[in-house]
């Protein structure tokens, strides 16, 4: 499993998802953040200047997603202009969706492709039905 991370332009965002989601890609976590790569000081002297950017997160199961991810990213983002963004991933050790307790690829799948009573039905969990009580 690993944990793809990219900053980019922010105009470039709704393009991002929406290629994310034509591949079946779910689990995006978005933060508004102010960066400066590493043309920052070089350029400018020794003024910082900090852009406007969004940090995009997806923890994904595989070497083939990461990559497909990862060229979601690329192919909406990339410009021969400074300030495009960086990408990088970590390998990550596991993951628990904290509802039901499913760990590692079975809690980056989406809940409603399993069938699951809970999210079917509409009801509701009770202290008995959580895997931690």
């Amino acid at each position: 499993m690993f944990l793809v991370v990219s900053v980019f332009n922010k105009e470039n965002l709704e393009n991002v998802v929406e290629d994310l989601r034509k591949h079946n890609i779910e689990g995006i976590t978005i933060v508004d953040v102010y960066g400066m790569g590493n043309i920052g000081f070089s350029e400018h002297g020794q003024k910082a200047d900090f852009y406007p950017k969004v940090k995009v997160e997806i923890v994904v199961s595989n070497a083939k997603t990461r990559e497909l991810a990862m060229e979601c990213i690329r192919s909406n983002c990339q410009d021969m202009g400074h300030g495009a963004g960086k990408i990088w991933w970590l390998n990550v050790g596991g993951v628990e969706r904290i509802r039901t307790g499913e760990k590692d690829e079975d809690a980056l799948t989406t809940q409603i492709d399993k069938k699951i009573k809970n999210v079917m039905d509409g009801s509701c969990f009770h202290v008995t039905d959580t895997p931690c009580s």
